[in-house]
């Protein structure tokens, strides 16, 4: 199998992170939004603390933000 690059991986995250965002700003209360939430979350904690451990600049992929305020 072969390596990502670094581009392909800015794409992946920023595609996840742009559902994360679509999933934020949906009206709709169920407990199914909110559990779409919740794992776009984790999702996202766990990719910027892997990021931080490997002593990568998590704002090359857009996760520079508080993942509390966006989500």
């Amino acid at each position: 199998m072969n390596k990502l690059t670094e581009s392909e991986l800015e794409f992946i995250i920023s595609r996840v992170l742009d559902n994360a965002k679509d999933a934020a700003q949906s009206t709709e209360e169920s407990q199914f939004n909110e559990g779409k939430k919740l794992a776009y979350y984790e999702i996202l904690d766990t990719i910027k603390n892997e990021l931080t451990v490997r002593d990568i600049d998590v704002k090359r992929f857009g996760l520079d933000t508080v993942l509390e305020e966006l989500l």
